[in-house]
């Protein structure tokens, strides 16, 4: 497997734009995110301060199997719960989304007003046959859904049509 640098000092010297993966893998669970969010936010504290990691597991799973095809969306069975003074705690869950030649780690942050995205790593089993772009990488993650991405969701390097098989 190949890793792709996604550290900041590559970044920042144009070698990758973390932020155009962010926001394609973003654009594309919007769905299962928002489908968690239904989940009572105690609950979800409870387990994860609790380590009940196959019950997080189970939620993940539940909110995923609608939108993705199986195991390809999945929770990383590691937890955490950030809490700034002055600021409401924060949940953050370690996930990976691994189809066809790419598998990537990263965190899903949910915050009292907000949700985000961070990219920990991206491996290839593979060597592309063209650069792996934020486009290309929204063609394998179109390719995972279940049914194609709702409009509203798109990111400018979500492909207009869904390709499935």
């Amino acid at each position: 497997m190949r890793r792709l640098p996604l550290d900041q000092e590559e970044a920042l010297n144009g070698y990758v734009d973390v932020n155009a993966f962010e926001e394609v893998l973003a654009c594309n669970i919007k769905d299962v995110v928002a489908d968690f969010c239904l989940v009572d936010a105690e609950i979800i504290r409870s387990y994860v301060s609790n380590q009940l990691h196959g019950n997080v597991d189970e939620i993940v799973a539940s909110c995923t199997e609608l939108f993705f095809k199986g195991h390809t969306l999945s929770y990383a069975r590691s937890a955490g719960i950030s809490a700034a003074l002055g600021h409401p705690p924060c949940v953050v869950l370690d996930m990976a989304f691994s189809h066809e030649t790419v598998s990537i780690d990263f965190k899903l942050v949910l915050a009292e007003f907000s949700v985000g995205v961070h990219i920990n790593r991206v491996m290839l089993s593979e060597a592309p046959d063209t650069d792996f772009d934020p486009r290309s990488f929204a063609r394998i993650i179109t390719s995972a859904r279940l049914r194609p991405l709702p409009t509203r969701f798109r990111s400018a390097y979500c492909p207009a049509s869904s390709l499935r098989h």
